[in-house]
């Protein structure tokens, strides 16, 4: 090996070490850290968790299970079972704060023994840790809120699709009479009665706010979360897809431009996370102001979404009815269409709550395809294979003109190499006789890549829809080891492809500070790299050593990168890989173009691959 090639190899290893070094210094090991912080502990009453905003002075929680018992046991609570969904209401306030979602579990572990016990925990009751609830009340100027009052419960049972929850508030001059309805899913109704009993005019603002307790998690998402959008989402009036994040909101106390707040008829507002979602839906077509922002209070900060309403003037013995709607639910494409398309009460495009990204005109066609081929082959896994053939199939005659300039470009390699061997001391010279032999032999550099230009933007969509849709969390792929494609591939070459084991599980070696990121390289990401080199074989190598080099040690550089990645998403990356590496080695052998595949069938077999002759050259 020359001097030269040799330095060109120790730069790219280097290069290849400060970037994996520094994305595990940067980004994956606080991520893991933050995560590792979130994890569920040993139950204690006391923990401590650094939030936006707030000091390091310890923070006192309660445990959810023991606020949720306590209340019941004192009567304070209603419980809630649907059919997605259960709980508990808190009769202070009437706050929807205790929601888990049936089907859904933190764990793949619990999903597959179905313990209920580790649903996902969406709504938590204030004082914990992750307090998220929803409150529905009634405002004054003068400082009168509902919200910390104490209902009274009229109806008899738990709250059930076919048993609304009656609620009762008597004030010294207003009661309010609440009645909540669930549906199959995840939508609540609330419908309240204020009568004026006083003597006088009361004016009352109706005021319907989600809030949640500001976490760490919020403000930086570890590698799997990312993709996705999380924070303040909603359509406000005709305004669609109207977006803050979560570190935009956790600013918003001191720039009021990085919160909501806004005067329009109609539309709701949430807060979601890339799964989850909280919305407040006020009536359609009724003025109403969106809000959404921070509030920090005793070293804490607070998310707060939701609207308020006209004040409405009540005379003594006079009534007003006025009702909202909650959703605290999964994202789930096909609930929120139907929501969005409900003809009695429609929620305008409830279903951009899902992050299409800016290419919503391919991500959302794309979605509903996986929908429609995973109800065809009754498996997610298997439409992800099918629309990659497809779309594969469909770009294919891009792939044919891209390969077919490239085999033309790999023909003229050798001519190349022998000008520039001729010419290296004149360089102008060089570039004037490369371009006579591209004019010669009517070769344009450039149209390898334009024509699958269309095809990065498609791909990538089809990429972001992955990383969004619920339907691959906690789904199998064919009943493989791996178990949850929204996971990482839990083999790797460091923990002996699952030999090494932890608490029965193959150990996961990503905690390792530093090097953690590395390790991670499984099965998938082993593929990956391998269709990385089978595509550059096919392939013109860069006339430039350096480059040369580089190009050697991508699929190294891949498949480390991709070995954090969701297990679906790689598995898509490697089957698009596999079925390129095909159409393009049928295009290079219709062109009669020697490919590096064709070289080693030579070398190993002694013979010729099929299709190579005469009538392939002729081609």
């Amino acid at each position: 090996m020359e001097p030269a090639e040799q330095r060109n190899i120790l730069l790219a290893l280097v290069l290849f070490a400060v970037m994996m070094v520094g994305y595990e210094i940067l980004f994956a090991g606080p991520a893991r850290q933050r995560q590792q912080m979130l994890r569920p502990t040993t139950p204690v009453a006391q923990q401590q968790q650094q939030t936006p905003g707030q000091t390091n002075a310890p923070l006192s929680f309660q445990l959810r299970d023991d606020i949720v018992k306590a209340d019941i046991a004192a009567g304070k609570r209603v419980l809630v079972d649907g059919p997605a969904i259960d709980g508990s209401i808190s009769l202070l306030g009437s706050r929807i704060d205790d929601i888990s979602l049936k089907g859904f579990y933190d764990t793949i572990d619990a999903k597959l023994a179905q313990d209920r016990a580790q649903e996902v925990q969406l709504l938590s009751p204030a004082g914990t840790d992750r307090a998220f609830y929803a409150v529905v009340g009634w405002n004054s100027e003068g400082g009168f809120s509902t919200n910390d009052a104490v209902w009274t419960q009229t109806s008899q049972g738990q709250l059930t699709p076919e048993n609304p929850l009656r609620l009762t508030y008597a004030g010294a001059a207003a009661r309010i009479d609440r009645i909540i309805t669930i549906d199959a899913n995840y939508m609540f109704t609330i419908s309240d009665t204020l009568s004026n009993t006083g003597s006088a005019p009361i004016t009352l603002t109706p005021v319907v706010e989600m809030r949640q307790r500001a976490l760490a998690s919020h403000i930086t998402a570890d590698r799997l979360e990312q993709g996705a959008f999380r924070g303040v989402v909603g359509t406000y009036g005709s305004e669609k897809n109207q977006m803050k994040s979560y570190p935009d909101l956790a600013k918003s106390d001191t720039d009021k431009s990085k919160g909501v707040l806004t005067e329009v008829n109609g539309g709701w507002i949430a807060l979601t996370t890339k799964y989850w979602m909280a919305a407040a839906i006020p009536p359609q077509g009724e003025p109403v102001t969106m809000r959404a922002g921070v509030t920090k209070a005793n070293g804490q900060s607070t998310f707060n979404a939701g609207f308020s309403t006209s004040a409405y003037t009540v005379q003594p013995g006079q009534t007003v009815t006025k009702s909202s709607r909650i959703f605290a639910g999964a994202k789930r494409v096909a609930v929120l269409d139907n929501y969005e398309h409900d003809t009695s009460a429609p929620v305008p495009s409830f279903s951009d709550a899902v992050d299409w990204s800016w290419l919503f005109f391919i991500t959302k066609p794309f979605f509903y395809l996986l929908q429609t081929f995973s109800g065809w082959f009754g498996s997610f896994a298997a439409a992800i294979l099918a629309l990659t053939v497809v779309v594969k199939t469909v770009f294919y005659p891009l792939l044919y003109l891209s390969s077919k300039s490239m085999a033309k470009m790999r023909k003229v390699q050798p001519e190349m190499k022998s000008l520039q061997e001729r010419f290296a001391a004149d360089p102008q010279r060089m570039r004037l006789e490369q371009a006579n032999l591209f004019k010669r032999e009517k070769v344009n550099p450039a149209a390898g890549c334009l024509p699958m230009l269309p095809t990065i933007f498609v791909f990538w969509a089809l990429y972001h829809t992955l990383i969004v849709t619920l339907e691959m969390r906690h789904t199998p792929f064919f009943g493989t080891w791996i178990k949850d494609m929204s996971a990482v591939d839990p083999l790797s070459i460091f923990n002996g492809f699952g030999l090494l084991q932890q608490d029965g599980h193959p150990m996961n070696l990503s905690h390792i500070p530093v090097i953690g990121g590395f390790l991670m390289v499984g099965p998938w990401a082993l593929l990956y790299g391998m269709t990385m080199v089978a595509l550059q074989s096919l392939s013109a190598p860069p006339t430039d050593p350096m480059q040369k080099q580089i190009m050697r040690f991508l699929p190294l550089v891949f498949m480390v990168l991709f070995g954090g990645f969701a297990a679906g998403l790689v598995i898509y990356y490697v089957w698009s890989n596999f079925i390129t590496v095909i159409q393009q080695y049928l295009v290079m052998r219709h062109t009669g173009v020697e490919t590096e595949i064709d070289k080693f069938i030579k070398k190993r077999f002694g013979k010729k691959p099929p299709g190579d002759g005469p009538a392939a050259a002729a081609g």
